[in-house]
């Protein structure tokens, strides 16, 4: 039989729903930036955030680890070698999603908008480390660095 230290009282308590909170949250930023998106496919300036992308991958994890920590603390048993496996391969697929979403919607949105006349506007885009805003016009807009602030 497998003897564990048990978890202190403050991280039975706290663990599980900081983590399924965050998860909830990246989870709703990731479907909430899609819909932006998508409502402003018929705008003259489009606004590409691609560090919102990595949040489902974020969510994925973070939910896959509250679950697993609320099931094993508060249902007082521990994990299913089956469930252990289950949540197991939530977590990494949450990580695989990190590196892939965010890059395959990129390319997809760029093919769809560059297809539908946009162009990239280089002045108003912005870089920071990973996380990039790409701003994309229509012909009819003037790119200029003022485009940051719409």
């Amino acid at each position: 039989m497998e003897t564990r230290v048990p978890p202190s009282l403050l991280n039975r308590i706290i663990g599980p729903p900081l983590f399924l909170a965050g998860g909830f949250a990246a989870a709703f930023w990731f479907f909430y930036r899609i819909v932006c998106l998508l409502e402003d496919l018929s705008s003259p300036v489009i606004l590409f955030d691609k560090g919102s992308y990595y949040m489902l991958g974020v969510g994925l994890g973070l939910l896959s680890l509250g679950i697993g920590l609320a099931k094993e603390f508060w249902g007082g048993n521990p994990l299913t070698a089956k469930q252990a496996d289950i949540i197991s391969k939530l977590g990494i697929a949450g990580v695989v999603l990190i590196f892939i979403i965010p890059h395959i919607s990129h390319f997809s949105a760029d093919y769809y908008l560059k297809n539908q006349g946009y162009s990239v506007c280089e002045e108003a885009s912005h870089q920071w480390l990973f996380v990039r805003d790409i701003v994309y016009i229509q012909p009819t807009v003037e790119c200029s660095e003022d485009l940051k602030k719409n």
